[in-house]
Order: C-alpha cells, then sequence, then structure tokens
C-alpha cells in the first residue's frame, strides 16, 4: 500500500509538471491542509487492516468464544478478513479521489469512513469485547482525528463569491 501512496504522488507530479512538493503547495490552503490528514489517515487504517490479517487472533469476535476452540479460530480469521477489506477499503477510495483532485468526494469518503470504520468498530468494541470501557473508546480517537481534520477542509464553503 505504501506504493499506491508514492504512485498517487507521482500520478500528481506527472499531471501538474511539478515536483510533489509544489503540486500540493499550488492547492489552495484549506485542500492542502486536507491532503495531508487524508494520507495520514489512510495510512493508519491501511496498517490496521493489514494488523488484521497478520494478527487475526486479535480481532474483536473472537472475545466472545472460548478462546481455545476452533470456532474461535475460524471465525477470528474470517473477521479479520473482512476488518481487513473494511479498514483498507475506504482510504483507497479518499486517495483515489484527491488523485482525481475530487476534494468534495474525498471529504464525503471521510465522512463514510468515520461512520462505516470508528463508529461501527466502537459498536464492535461494545458488544463482543468483555468489560470494554473508556480506554477502548480512546484507542479510536488517533484515527478520528485526521479524518474529521479532513473532512472538514474538503467539506467547508468556500469564502469566495461568484
Amino acid at each position: 500500500m505504501a506504493t499506491f501512496a508514492t504512485d498517487l504522488v507521482v500520478k500528481l507530479t506527472k499531471e501538474m509538471g511539478q515536483t510533489a512538493f509544489s503540486a500540493f503547495k499550488s492547492q489552495p490552503k484549506g485542500i492542502q491542509i486536507g491532503i495531508w490528514p487524508s494520507i495520514t489517515s489512510a495510512v493508519m487504517l491501511i496498517g490496521i487492516g493489514t494488523f488484521w490479517i497478520v494478527h487475526p487472533a486479535a480481532a474483536e469476535g473472537s472475545f466472545s468464544i472460548p478462546p481455545d476452540s476452533d470456532a474461535a479460530v475460524r471465525f477470528a480469521k474470517i473477521l479479520a478478513i473482512f476488518k481487513a477489506v473494511g479498514d483498507a477499503l475506504p482510504p483507497i477510495f479518499v486517495l483515489l479521489a484527491i488523485s482525481f483532485r475530487q476534494f468534495r468526494l474525498a471529504g464525503y469518503f471521510h465522512l463514510t469512513t468515520l461512520l462505516l470504520v470508528i463508529v461501527v468498530d466502537l459498536f464492535v468494541w461494545g458488544s463482543f469485547v468483555p468489560n470494554a470501557g473508556a480506554s477502548d473508546i480512546l484507542k479510536h480517537i488517533p484515527f478520528a482525528i485526521p479524518i474529521i481534520i479532513a473532512a472538514y477542509c474538503f467539506l467547508k464553503p468556500n469564502s469566495k463569491t461568484p
């Protein structure tokens, strides 16, 4: 996935005929601010999606089944695949929208990611993890902050009047 982000920057650079930094620098200030948290959240979500594939026993659903049973292992592997796809797919759409300079669409993708990935994950933690507490909610905040910042930057109304 790191090559995808690199390819995105190279694509933006070739289209604009500039260096990667100046390609981002030529965007309006709000868009510039939104691009960096978008890339940060994409790296974080793709990383956690990779984690679920590497460590499927860490999936929340495995905690509600006796951990030594074969059913828990199978369920954890299946859940890990769905969690990995669910965590990694939205940032790919965000990066694609940014690469095509569809920043409002990227903002909507960020809102969808916030609702379908972060909020749903909070409900899953509350449902499956025994004795889930405030610390479990706090673990999701680092994922939500860059998504909220990027969505705000991409969706705030433009102050220029035609």
